[in-house]
């Protein structure tokens, strides 16, 4: 397995709570939760990244439903 560095989020605790829950609620995890919302920004190269990158976390992480 590569490398993977990880990005902190600064944010209030009710902010983050609230994104997992989204999050949970749309069967994704946080991280493919920010990841998606990324991608929506408009850039095409980054969102081609993005779908790149979470096509490949499905296939390594938990059982996808």
């Amino acid at each position: 397995m590569a490398d993977r560095p990880q990005i902190r989020v600064d944010a209030s605790t009710k902010v983050i709570n609230r994104a997992k829950a989204v999050a949970y609620g749309r069967g994704q995890s946080l991280t493919e939760f920010v990841l998606q919302a990324l991608a929506k920004v408009g850039d095409k190269e980054l969102a081609e990244l993005i779908a790149k990158d979470v096509e490949e976390r499905a296939k390594r992480g938990r059982p996808q439903k």
